[in-house]
């Protein structure tokens, strides 16, 4: 009797209609016409897809990988194809964001978000019997496909390209296809290239060529040990003559013609030597037959141990390159800590300092070492360790550590905000108590017809075990000079031999004379925190930041702040779709 049942019917209930209301919502925009988005300026349009694609706009002289960590939380593939959707609403949209688009290209491999879990499955899934297949190299592929487009416009999309970043793997495998897109690309100034090419292996000559063939304006380039004589043709100034950023490192070759090569290069601003036993102070010094230095405005020196700080002295003796140079690190080098003040006095414009050393002996006493006073320095990397050479009974690193925190106190770094140091302890150490004198140790010459109420004493000496010690003589204890503190807060970043992550306390001065200045507890940070003093970085990420709140006992708790909170960048359109609940949204970082 089923098969003769009926169906039931369904019922719809009306819906009420509501009108539509001219007024907008509280927190509503107003309509925007076509004809007021037509009359936008173009350079206006560019500025507004550069938020919507934030990596476009990455003129860093990094890699892929060193770049992508200060982009931040957010999927540059996602973003890159919201902007190619805005170049698809009007001619004039597609001009300005082909502008963007093609400015500084970057190759990712995967999305940076939950939508690479989805395109993975789909990629495997090549056929209806071949579930499981190999899933291709995207890296690859998209490197291919731009390849082609670049070359089917050569006199468009490829004359904007300045900039180009490829993963490890891909430029590591896909060298014919870099030639090939070098090839097309003359206004390129960065490109990542292989590690091959800094050495003058033979697989990667045919893409170098094509580089100083095609690129005339490339601004920065490496040379490591086995590319001598590559180098030494940059003393010939035919080639790549607006270099900007130069790495040196395990080169042998004569310092002369290691001069001539970086006297060839006026545009040189930033300079790294590491592993180099040749680049000692001879190269510092001026002659007749050799070119001078040009003005740097960033040093950095690993391993050079014959560098010491009179090459330095002799290279700042100019005044072009003292107002020039703001960078300066020096890791393992002859440069001692007390022949620090001698650097600074003669560079009146560094702003960030860097000293990593191992020490044996102790700080030298018997020398009249003047503290460190310099008006412009801003971040400081005093990071002294003991050599395993040195005495284990007695603290070898203590005496240098005394004499950062006397300069500190006495006020010759005013200007410091950021202050790394390899001693847990140093941030407790800047708070200065100063204890006060004891009724009974005054004299009873100065304690005659004394008002207790009067605060403008001028008299009050500590006691002494001297009798013969007059109140106004110059020894007394009351007229040695004092320590000045902390002229302003200080960020303070430690960390000990056996930690692994930098701990934070922000030191506060004193808020009246007499008074004890405060320090915060220290607290570990979430990444490594340095910028390194790259020549090519100039902003410092990687530190945690943190809101102070009430405990609910009179106390404070310092809270992480959630970087995706109102004052983050929001999310793509497609960035949330497929998203499953419990799954990880940085899963791939």
């Amino acid at each position: 009797m089923k098969w003769f049942k009926k169906k039931k019917s369904r019922t719809f209930e009306p819906v009420e209609v509501l009108p539509r209301s001219n007024s907008l919502a509280p927190h509503g925009t107003p309509p925007v016409s076509s004809q007021l988005l037509a009359k936008l300026p173009g350079p206006l349009l560019e500025r507004i897809f550069s938020f919507v694609c934030p990596h476009t706009q990455d003129e860093t002289y990094e890699s892929c990988e060193q770049s992508a960590v200060d982009v931040g939380d957010t999927c540059m593939l996602c973003d890159l194809r919201d902007l190619a959707h805005c170049a698809q609403v009007s001619r004039k949209w597609r001009v300005h964001a082909s502008n963007v688009q093609y400015h500084s290209i970057r190759i990712d491999a995967v999305h940076y978000c939950p939508l690479e879990e989805i395109l993975a499955e789909r990629r495997k899934r090549r056929s209806r019997m071949n579930r499981n297949a190999e899933p291709e190299d995207t890296a690859q592929a998209r490197l291919k496909l731009l390849c082609r487009t670049l070359g089917d416009d050569q006199g468009g999309f490829a004359l904007k390209v300045q900039f180009l970043k490829t993963p490890y793997m891909t430029r590591e495998t896909c060298k014919p296809d870099l030639a090939r897109m070098v090839h097309v690309t003359p206004n390129l100034r960065y490109v990542d290239l292989p590690e091959g090419l800094f050495t003058d292996d033979p697989s990667c000559h045919a893409l170098k060529a094509e580089i100083q063939a095609r690129c005339p304006d490339l601004r920065k380039m490496c040379y490591m040990g086995g590319a001598e004589k590559s180098l030494e043709m940059l003393a010939s100034g035919r080639i790549w003559t607006n270099l900007e950023v130069l790495e040196l490192s395990r080169l042998n070759m004569d310092p002369t013609i290691l001069r001539m090569v970086l006297g060839s290069l006026p545009q040189l601003h930033a300079l790294k030597v590491s592993d180099m036993k040749a680049f000692d102070d001879e190269l510092f010094k001026y002659s007749d037959n050799l070119p001078p230095w040009p003005p740097l405005a960033e040093l950095i020196f690993e391993n050079t141990p014959n560098l010491s700080a009179e090459g330095l002295i002799a290279y700042l003796f100019r005044s072009d390159t003292q107002d020039s140079l703001k960078t300066l690190s020096l890791t393992t080098t002859s440069v001692h800590p007390s022949t620090l003040q001698r650097i600074l006095s003669v560079a009146p414009a560094l702003q960030h300092l860097s000293l990593i050393e191992t020490v044996s002996t102790s700080f030298p006493g018997n020398q009249n070492v003047q503290p460190l006073n310099s008006t412009s320095l801003k971040i400081f990397h005093y990071e002294i360790t003991s050599a395993t050479s040195a005495n284990i009974y007695t603290s070898t690193t203590a005496s240098y550590y005394d004499y950062l925190r006397s300069s500190l106190l006495s006020g010759g770094l005013p200007k410091l905000k950021e202050l790394y140091v390899r001693d847990p302890d140093f941030a407790d150490s800047l708070i200065d108590l100063a204890l006060p004198p004891p009724p009974f140790g005054h004299s009873p010459s100065a304690s005659q017809d004394r008002n207790p109420f009067q605060h403008n004493q001028t008299s009050r000496p500590l006691s002494s075990n001297n009798p013969f010690l007059s109140p106004s003589s110059p020894n007394s204890p009351s007229s040695l000079p004092s320590p000045r503190g902390l002229p302003s807060s200080l960020s303070v970043y430690s960390k000990g031999l056996e930690e692994m992550e930098w701990n934070f306390s922000r030191v506060q001065p004193p808020a009246l004379p007499g008074r004890r200045g405060s320090a915060t507890a220290p607290r570990p940070v979430s990444s490594y925190g340095l910028e390194n003093l790259r020549a090519w970085k100039d902003e410092r990420g990687g530190v945690r930041k943190s809101v102070v709140v009430g405990n609910g006992w009179g106390g404070f708790l310092a809270v992480p702040v959630d970087g995706g909170g109102a004052g983050g960048r929001p999310s793509s359109s497609a960035g949330e779709r497929g998203k499953k609940s419990g799954s990880s949204y940085d899963m791939f970082r």
